[in-house]
């Protein structure tokens, strides 16, 4: 992987001039009201290694505190818990708000994942080699989060999730089931093995598509490209479509044509399951530092914004035992405490190589989302629909 190391970030470590020992008084004073200890003391939650954190946290928030991370100028053994102590207190708002702001303008002016800008976070984060992701993910490949419900290990627990997805949306042997956004295959072939479907993978990443191809061969159809582009012969091909982590990268200003679109796929009263992370704030919402460094263009939508879409082409299952929606928030924490725990091993065993800073940038990646789900600040769930009927 492309990495750079802490001395390309043109960040010099300067003694403290009375600037930075004033941004120094002032975020230990905001963070000891969060109940978090700052110190050059390993024992601190927040342990200082370069006194320019200060000045970063505190004039660029999130921001600050993820590239800081990364360029080694702080440590911590439970960032998780530093996060969910910021976003419990309320102070996340009094750092530096207007990157938030800048951030919910762009969001609302441009239209982030049109035809082009989609491809941003294809080529930045889904297109590394297939090789990084073996190093932390389950057989299945499931980048998204497991259920962990009477297992603590993250194997069974992302096989628990497969299944529920597949009783949820009906399966039955001989059906056609479309998996838009369906990562490298994972699946798509626990539905194949299990069910007995015929499954159709919508990627728009190269290195996914061509990933199936070579583990799968025909057993796994693909389609490689925008959901935009399905061609006419897809509809009212399928009896069940699955969205996993997939309604991130739509943008709430393409959720009509996005469920217009799989709904036209479905034949019948075929059904239709969402699973995606969402913001209990009333708006569209993405950390700054996430769509800098991780998910480019991302945006995590509001409960109700996708139930609304959604009910505009679909209706709740009648008689279903399962709920129309359902919460899986708790079990993102242990998924990505998994993952961490994962990638650190494989990189100490030298089964994935990659820079210091390369690999603060994914543990701070995980252990920020970790936090923000404890906190409530971030949630997770699934979506349970059927197509309604033609007027």
């Amino acid at each position: 992987m492309g990495m750079r190391t802490p001395s390309e970030t043109g960040r010099i470590s300067r003694p403290q001039g009375l600037f930075d020992r004033g941004a120094e008084i002032a975020l230990k004073y905001l963070l000891a009201n969060a109940g978090i200890n700052i110190s050059g003391e390993e024992s601190a939650d927040v342990v200082v290694r370069d006194p320019a954190f200060y000045r970063h946290v505190l004039m660029e928030g999130t921001m600050g505190l993820g590239n800081s991370y990364m360029d080694g100028e702080w440590d911590s053994s439970a960032i998780d818990e530093v996060i969910f102590r910021i976003l419990k207190s309320g102070i996340y708002q009094k750092l530096a708000p207007v990157y938030g702001v800048s951030n919910d303008i762009r969001r609302r002016v441009l239209n982030l994942q049109d035809r082009t800008r989609s491809k941003e976070v294809i080529e930045q984060h889904y297109d590394l080699p297939v090789g990084f992701y073996e190093a932390f993910l389950d057989p299945y490949f499931q980048y998204t989060c497991a259920r962990f419900e009477g297992t603590d290990d993250l194997n069974r627990a992302q096989e628990l999730k497969m299944d529920n997805i597949c009783q949820k949306l009906g399966l039955r042997p001989g059906d056609h089931v479309m998996d838009v956004g369906g990562g490298w295959g994972g699946l798509a072939q626990f539905m194949q093995e299990n069910y007995g479907v015929h499954p159709t993978v919508v990627t728009l990443s190269g290195e996914q598509a061509q990933h199936i191809r070579q583990r799968h061969g025909g057993k796994i159809d693909v389609f490689e490209g925008d959901y935009r582009e399905l061609p006419s012969s897809f509809n009212g091909r399928f009896d069940a479509v699955s969205a996993v982590g997939v309604l991130e990268h739509i943008g709430v200003k393409n959720y009509p044509e996005f469920m217009r679109i799989l709904s036209e796929s479905l034949n019948g009263d075929g059904r239709i399951l969402m699973h995606t992370l969402f913001t209990p704030d009333s708006s569209p919402a993405q950390n700054p530092w996430v769509d800098r460094h991780i998910f480019p263009n991302g945006e995590l939508p509001p409960a109700e914004v996708v139930a609304r879409e959604m009910q505009k082409h679909f209706k709740p299952i009648e008689g279903s035992d399962f709920q129309t929606f359902e919460e899986l928030t708790a079990s993102y924490p242990p998924t990505l405490h998994a993952w961490k725990n994962n990638l650190t091993a494989s990189r100490e065993s030298g089964r994935v190589q990659m820079s210091e800073r390369e690999f603060r940038k994914w543990i701070f990646y995980f252990m920020l989302y970790a936090g923000a789900m404890r906190a409530k600040h971030v949630r997770v769930g699934q979506f349970l629909y059927e197509k309604k009927s033609p007027p």
